[in-house]
């Protein structure tokens, strides 16, 4: 896991994000992320559970990408937290890109807008079916997939790959 390179530009945030899932387990940890990562603090409980919810919505996307089937709830909940942050694009003064600025104020807004954002021009860029989350069940951490075919499936191939072909092997011979 350690060893692959991480996603490219705004992604590399959404990434990093993604892969909290045991660093961060109350608001006060959020807060500490969000100071190393440069952005706005002061997360309220209730906050700390959107974000959450957000988190694992984007997780549910990205095994998606992994050559499964779309989680509508995820969809229904970026498109609420979109709405919620109020995103809306913009495009740049020099007439060179789309911007997402978002119209939202709270703390909680402050934070999911840049990792909205940055899904939102992964997905107008055609990037975003490279983010996935790994395909053990048991594990699920996120990567962006830098193979040549975007066939990566695993976040380690000998890791969570071997272990995932071994019981498969294991299934075929007890059958």
């Amino acid at each position: 896991m350690g060893a692959r390179p991480s996603a490219p530009g705004s992604l590399a945030l959404v990434e990093a994000f993604l892969r909290t899932r045991n660093e961060i387990s109350n608001a006060a940890d959020l807060n500490r992320w969000c100071a190393a990562h440069r952005l706005p603090g002061g997360m309220s409980p209730r906050t700390f559970d959107r974000v959450l919810r957000l988190r694992e919505a984007l997780r549910s996307l990205m095994l998606a990408n992994n050559a499964g089937d779309p989680d509508h709830a995820a969809v229904d909940t970026l498109n609420a937290e979109i709405a919620t942050c109020g995103l809306r694009p913009e495009i740049a003064r020099d007439g060179s890109r789309v911007r997402w600025p978002a119209t939202g104020t709270s703390p909680g807004d402050r934070l999911l807008a840049p990792l909205l954002s940055a899904v939102i021009a992964a997905m107008t860029d055609g990037t975003w079916p490279r983010m996935k989350a790994c395909a053990a069940d048991d594990c699920r951490y996120a990567f962006y997939d830098h193979t040549r075919n975007r066939s990566g499936r695993w976040c380690d191939v000998s890791g969570c790959g071997a272990n995932a072909r071994m019981r498969a092997y294991r299934r075929r011979q007890t059958t």
